[in-house]
């Protein structure tokens, strides 16, 4: 439409270029010429003609020049503003960073401290107790005294002293680490500041699911004699507990700000996806931790950049926040704006009053129409005497109406169907309630009445359903996984009277591994009925879980009847004709693996006859830890 426009008014202009040059001597071809192009027009060319001579130009103008010195100005508090959020947030880091210097230099200088780590050790009474009793105490209460302490760790030089506990260390750890790499080899640096990374707070027993992002800060210890090493401190501070002013809610309303080290690398997780990545702006400034104060896109929207170095910890704290969270309420206030607006809509009200009533008066019957509808009348039409525009127009709303009123019908009876399938979802939700409801019952009975493998049985059940179901999720925790082949096996070593052993051998797994749901408990049921069972004698099944090389490996074992090489193949490729049995049960299990992890898992049968069955699941869990 817009293009017409254009070349309407090219036309015109070629026209009326042409009649000057023919027609000089005429002064009334050249005013009626443009006037019948323009009585020729379609009706949106009239409209878009008037709207772009009377009220786009004018209004358009005006309200950019006002805009842009509102604009300008807001944000220039807005910079102003933030500049100052940003060094108060500054300000809060620097007194939690003196606070952790302060219980360093209690450390450090403690005199308990210098002579323990000074000193040889003797495996005697005298030298235990002083260890256990004085140094170990001194070193706790510090720590009791933070909450916002991770750990303090003391790397001693004296390598007599034995690692026993928690908190001392031999300085051999940290030799070789390139955290600690410039303190220990420059004597003039005497304290630094380590940026988040993760550490544990039991060293000594690898407790891996204790981890945390940390931040540290290092000191030496030195002989207060002969002024020699003899030890490292490091005070390590979570980092949601040193940032935690970054999650202000005021924060992140008017944008994001965190932190980034000396390489433009954020180490603050308050905002999860850029965390421990580059920060995207072209600016290199902020890599020598330098003042930075400009406006320029970030990930594609303008935004206001910040940035003010804190030297103290070798960071800079980054604040990016859009321009359009300073400027929106500009747009919708600026009462000049409005002022000029309200006049030049009275003025092209009045122009449009003549237009309006000489154009448009079908248009006008087309509204009526329009309210007979809105009230309820799906019957209306409009006659239809052309085919311009206003024609077209007529023929739609008349085309419309028609629709409408089939449409009634069918939206009515689709509510009543959506209503009617609520209805059953609800109903659905009720029966595992129910039978959670019947199980604890049959419990309840069953410890009353002195019948504990009833109870037990009951239990096991309900625990069972409970994580079958899981909520309807698709995915549960490798955790959840096994208490569920637990509780099923509780239950049939009741019904098979203990013919039969388990051995769970699970190594330690990430509390955060997810997998398919309901993978192991088939496989268990297989190896029960089809190869325990069938040998009428004592068997066992192995149940093996763990990790290694980013993948989960699954295990189930027995020692039962087993299976020959043709049954094995047709079961590993599918050729299985029964509904129910194991092939079924590995076929099932086998589509459910491909159809969510694709190429990222495999599945192994190894069994001969009389030996047993072991049946391996490898997963690729890189991309769900």
């Amino acid at each position: 439409m817009e293009g017409e426009v254009l070349r309407s008014l090219a036309n015109t202009r070629l026209q009326g270029y042409t009649i000057i040059y023919k027609t000089s001597n005429n002064g009334g071809e050249y005013v009626k010429k443009p006037i019948n192009h323009f009585r020729n027009l379609s009706v949106a060319s009239k409209f878009m003609l008037a709207y772009v001579a009377i009220l786009i130009i004018p209004i358009m103008f005006t309200a950019t020049y006002l805009y842009m010195q509102e604009t300008n100005a807001a944000l220039s508090d807005a910079n102003m503003l933030m500049e100052q959020n940003l060094f108060q947030i500054k300000s809060s880091i620097l007194q939690k960073v003196k606070i952790i210097e302060n219980m360093a230099q209690i450390v450090s200088s403690d005199k308990r401290i210098e002579t323990f780590l000074e000193n040889g050790f003797e495996e005697d009474a005298y030298s235990i107790n002083d260890y256990r009793y004085n140094i170990i105490p001194f070193v706790d209460n510090i720590l009791r005294q933070s909450r916002q302490l991770f750990s303090i760790r003391i790397y001693m030089a004296n390598s007599t002293i034995p690692e026993v506990y928690d908190s001392f260390y031999n300085i051999k750890r940290v030799n070789e680490k390139q955290l600690y790499r410039e303190l220990l080899t420059t004597p003039s640096v005497r304290s630094k500041w380590v940026t988040s990374h993760e550490s544990s707070t039991h060293v000594l027993k690898s407790n891996k699911s204790n981890k945390e992002e940390v931040v540290s800060f290092c000191s030496k210890i030195n002989s207060f004699t002969d002024n020699y090493l003899v030890g490292l401190l490091e005070i390590e501070v979570k980092e949601n507990s040193l940032f935690d002013v970054l999650r202000d809610p005021v924060n992140s309303k008017l944008g994001k700000v965190f932190i980034v080290d000396e390489n433009g690398t954020v180490v603050s997780n308050n905002i999860p996806k850029y965390y421990k990545k580059k920060i995207p702006i072209s600016n290199q400034d902020i890599t020598k931790l330098a003042t930075l104060n400009k406006i320029e896109e970030f990930e594609g929207v303008k935004s206001m950049i910040i940035s003010v170095p804190v030297n103290e910890i070798g960071c800079s704290i980054m604040g990016v926040f859009p321009v359009d969270n300073f400027t929106e309420k500009v747009k919708g206030s600026i009462t000049t704006i409005v002022f000029v607006s309200s006049l030049s809509v009275l003025f092209l009200g009045c122009i449009f009053y003549i237009l309006t009533n000489t154009l448009l008066k079908r248009i006008k019957i087309l509204v009526k129409a329009m309210k007979e509808v809105r009230d309820g009348n799906l019957s209306v039409s409009v006659e239809v005497s052309s085919k311009d525009e206003f024609g077209k127009l007529g023929l739609s709303f008349n085309n419309m109406t028609e629709r409408i009123h089939d449409l009634v019908e069918t939206v009515y009876k689709s509510q009543l169907m959506e209503r009617e399938a609520e209805l059953r979802a609800l109903q659905a939700q009720i029966n595992p309630h129910f039978l959670y409801n019947t199980l604890a019952t049959i419990s309840w009975v069953a410890r009353k009445d002195n019948s504990p493998e009833i109870d037990k049985i009951a239990t096991s059940l309900a625990k069972f359903y409970r994580l079958v179901l899981n909520k309807g999720d698709i995915l549960i925790g490798v955790k959840e996984e096994l208490e569920m082949v637990k509780a099923y096996l509780d239950i049939q070593k009741i019904r098979f009277e203990n013919m039969f052993d388990v051995v769970y051998n699970i190594d330690e797994i990430p509390h955060n591994t997810q997998i398919v749901k309901n993978i192991l408990q088939p496989l268990v049921e297989n190896a029960l009925i089809h190869g325990i069972e069938p040998m009428r004698s004592h068997g066992t099944i192995i149940i093996k879980a763990s990790e290694y090389e980013n993948k989960l490996l699954l295990q189930v074992i027995d020692d039962g009847a087993g299976m020959n090489s043709d049954t094995l193949k047709e079961i590993l490729e599918g050729k299985v004709e029964r509904s129910q049995g194991s092939g079924y049960a590995l076929k099932n299990i086998m589509k459910r693996l491909n159809a969510f992890y694709g190429s990222k898992y495999s599945f192994d049968i190894f069994s001969e006859l009389d030996i047993g069955t072991c049946i391996s699941i490898r997963i690729d869990i890189g991309d769900n830890k």
